[in-house]
């Protein structure tokens, strides 16, 4: 029914109660539309933003950012690092302190691009993470999202930002969620609807800061915004020689004023303790340019000072004492290491704590943190990951002699599981220990064809898929086209469907039920750790049966149905020991049986890491873990003796008025080891001999595929080997003093007296047999015509002898001034451009 000036089709309906219903689309000029449904990307929008919200907002919590107290970073605009003004299109000029004010002049910016400066924790992450926050606090629906990520993870010579920043935002943010799936992240990068804040510019080498900055500018097209971070002088460096961050306006975070720090140290001090602070108080109003006052003026000493003295047993006093603490440097490094014992605390927590910090103890929290701390500077990285530990140099030592050990055990096994299977009947022991060595063959097969398969997932762990479920196994796609092609193909040349099929199956049931995933970010450690356990038991579950059946297949026609089930058992129970063997939950276990047994952690290191964490000197990032700060990991590494590039006074370190007689210097000789690796030739070549056995067990070396089989793997690290760099780097102790020069390492001892050295100086690596180059700059000798020791030193065509590696990086500020100091006039400093 049409009611009279109503539309055909037009249908006005209302159910309820009301004092008065008016029912319009259009009143004169006035038009009224319904409000447009939430769309799939605004949901991925608005997910990510309660996820970065809800992690940044913990971190400001941890770090002294947030509730009534927290620190205000102070701010000034520098226009000696930014573009030219009408290039940024706006004005940050003046000094502030609102995160407010700051957040709108940012928004204001036509390509709202900023760079935050500063030095050595003087608050660059604190300012970036407060105005992340406040970003979202005052987000609209249609404003971008502002994502926290590392610079130290990308690298701009392989990847695009905008291929990097999607995939480090699924890695670090989108965990479960349904609405941030890999598409939409990529129409949320696509549409420039984040905000990337790369947090760290000054952590990448020094030869990739400046293709990082050309790799921004190349990515930032109109509209595109960005924050970055970094520490002043590696920004100025590489803004001199190169190029600034276009249309971006740079801001520098201001040391805190002494003022500004008493006001907080006593605003965060306990109420009934205040008191014991009035020293510190006194000195920082009294000499706001004293040693004291230039240590606290950075927010990480601050945040230091309050967390080690916020004990009732501490004295905070002792921080004025001018005969203990002459100088800033010995106050930084004093508030660095109290800050373990601060929060290790000895003796029983307070039942009214949910969660307490266990007692591990302040002296074996501090070994164990500076084991890690140094086993994260050796990997240059700041990221640890529970199944990255088995790289520390013992789990690696270890790996051959316990495969020894436990193959000769499985072979005990097995050979007592036949016995007593088959009894007395020989022939019935024989068929059974051939079906089960082929089952055990066809296990490690699969194995190491997995491992093949995953060699660009590093050692990640893998979850479980739900074969039927949404979360199914993601099998890429070259290495399914192998798995499908090449039992085709040995079914061809061999007319052999089953061995076929016992040399793909394991392999490809090990992927299905659980390939890593695409980061290690998605969840927690003990959630990633309960993942790669339930991988590798439905590993086990489904492999070892199959590789039993396939064996037992073989056996079945010739010995008959006991021999067939015999293998079935034995078989299935060596295949099971080999994916135990071959999964990274294995490694794991090996890692903390050996690091845990010698001391280096302990026997709970999950729960280790969780109290760090929760005790402010770790953080979680999903499911790898970082040390709060740089400079944290930095001393940590330090005091632990193996620290890469330290030095170390062979002096007193408490003794700054003195120049040490002798310097050491913890570090490598030669380059990055990437030619001749045994573990480059250990997997294919043990296909090669596998593949050996199998023909010649078989007769089968007149057939052409046989081989062309065992060559191609022969011949693949060769290969491998020729395209790589010829480059290798041992771990040694660099000894400087005014008479010579040493280097030792494990196998090798150098010295040479100065009266032998022409020339000091920094070049890029040139092997001494010839060949290309690499971008890896070494600490090289040249030796006086007169020296002796140049019969016995093998010198490049230059001339030069490389001594010490330097990586990509600069040359570290202690090893320059020592150089200067005992080397003198031979030594030559780098150019500032580097060359």
């Amino acid at each position: 029914m049409v009611m009279p000036g109503e539309q055909e089709g037009v249908h006005n309906v209302f159910s309820g109660q009301a004092t008065y219903v008016i029912q319009a689309r259009d009143v004169g000029d006035i038009h009224f539309h319904g409000v447009p449904g939430e769309t799939p990307q605004d949901r991925a929008a608005r997910e990510l933003a309660r996820v970065v919200h809800a992690q940044w907002r913990d971190e400001a919590g941890m770090r002294g950012l947030s509730g009534t107290a927290k620190l205000a970073v102070r701010w000034v605009a520098d226009w000696g690092l930014a573009d030219h003004r009408q290039n940024v299109g706006g004005d940050l000029s003046g000094t502030g302190n609102g995160l407010a004010d700051l957040a709108a002049a940012f928004r204001a910016l036509p390509e709202r691009r900023l760079v935050i400066l500063g030095g050595p924790g003087a608050g660059k992450t604190s300012l970036a993470v407060m105005l992340t926050l406040e970003l979202l606090r005052t987000r609209g629906t249609e404003q971008p999202v502002p994502v926290i990520l590392l610079a130290a993870s990308w690298d701009p010579r392989r990847e695009h930002f905008d291929t990097w920043l999607a995939r480090r935002v699924r890695e670090e943010y989108a965990g479960e969620s349904d609405a941030l799936d890999r598409q939409r992240i990529r129409e949320l990068v696509r549409d420039r609807r984040l905000i990337p804040v790369v947090d760290g510019l000054d952590e990448l080498p020094q030869p990739v800061r400046a293709e990082a900055l050309t790799g921004l500018n190349r990515a930032l097209t109109d509209g595109t915004p960005l924050i970055l971070t970094s520490r002043t002088a590696e920004y100025a460096e590489v803004v001199t020689d190169h190029d600034v961050l276009r249309s971006a306006a740079v801001i520098r975070a201001q040391p805190v004023p002494a003022a500004t720090a008493a006001e907080h140290l006593r605003a965060t001090s306990h109420p009934q303790r205040s008191g014991r602070w009035e020293p510190v108080l006194t000195a920082l109003a009294d000499h706001p340019d004293g040693p004291l006052a230039t240590a606290l003026s950075s927010p990480l000493m601050l945040w230091l000072a309050r967390t080690a003295y916020g004990e009732p047993t501490a004295n905070p006093a002792e921080l004025v004492d001018e005969a203990l603490f002459p100088d800033p440097a010995t106050i930084e490094r004093h508030l660095l290491d109290a800050l373990i014992p601060a929060v290790f605390r000895t003796g029983p927590p307070s039942p009214d704590q949910p969660r307490p910090v266990r007692d591990w103890g302040p002296d074996r929290a501090r070994r164990w943190l500076g084991f890690l701390a140094a086993h994260l500077t050796r990997l240059h990285t700041r990221e640890l990951g529970w199944w990255e530990l088995h790289r520390a140099k013992l789990p690696s030592v270890l790996k051959a002699p316990v495969l020894i050990v436990t193959y000769f055990l499985l072979m005990w096994a097995m050979n007592t599981l036949t016995t007593w299977y088959a009894g007395s009947d020989p022939f019935q022991a024989f068929t059974v220990a051939v079906g089960s060595t082929m089952a055990l063959m066809f296990g490690l097969m699969g194995g190491m064809i997995a491992q093949v398969a995953l060699l660009g997932k590093g050692d990640l762990p893998r979850r479980p898929a739900r074969l039927f479920g949404r979360r199914r196994a993601h099998v890429p796609g070259p290495v399914a086209l192998i798995f499908l092609l090449a039992p085709l193909v040995m079914f061809l040349l061999r007319d052999q469907p089953a061995l076929a099929l016992g040399l793909t199956l394991p392999g490809l049931l090990v992927l299905l039920v659980g390939m890593p995933g695409n980061s290690a970010r998605v969840a927690g450690p003990r959630a990633l750790l309960r993942g790669e356990q339930a991988s590798t038991v439905l590993g086990v579950l489904l492999v070892s049966p199959a590789v039993g059946a396939i064996a037992a297949a073989f056996i079945a026609p010739i010995a008959g149905l006991p021999s067939a089930l015999g293998t079935v058992l034995v078989g299935g129970a060596g295949a099971t020991a080999v994916v135990l063997l071959l999964s990274p939950w294995s490694r794991w276990l090996l890692a903390k049986v050996a690091l845990a047994g010698t001391g280096r952690l302990p026997w709970s290191v999950l729960t280790f890491l969780e109290d760090a964490r929760r005790a402010g000197v770790l953080r979680q990032v999903g499911g790898v873990y970082q040390f709060r700060h740089a400079r944290l990991q930095a001393r940590l590494a330090a005091t632990s003796g193996i620290a890469e590039q330290s030095a170390a006074p062979v002096t007193s370190a408490l003794a700054p008025e003195e120049e040490p007689q002798a310097v050491r210097f913890h570090g490598y000789t030669g380059m990055l080891l990437r030619r001749g690796q045994p573990r480059n030739y250990v997997l294919p070549w043990s296909f090669a001999l596998i593949w050996i056995i199998i023909i010649t067990t078989e007769h089968g070396w007149g057939e052409q595929g046989a081989w062309l089989t065992v060559g191609f793997f022969v011949i693949l690290p060769l290969i491998l080997d020729l395209v790589a760099p010829p480059t290798a780097r041992r771990r040694a102790e660099m000894y400087l003093d005014r008479q010579s020069i040493r280097v030792t390492t494990r196998r090798r001892h150098f010295e040479l007296p100065w009266s032998d050295v022409a020339q000091v100086a920094v070049r890029d690596f040139e092997p001494p047999i010839g060949g290309p180059r690499s971008d890896q700059r070494m600490l090289h000798l040249r030796l006086s015509p007169t020296s002796a020791a140049g019969r016995r030193i093998r010198v490049n065509r230059s001339g030069w002898f490389p001594i010490w590696s330097l990586g990509e990086g600069p040359v570290p500020p202690e090893l320059e001034h020592a150089l200067a100091r005992f080397a003198g006039e031979r030594w030559t400093p780098p150019e500032p451009d580097g060359e």
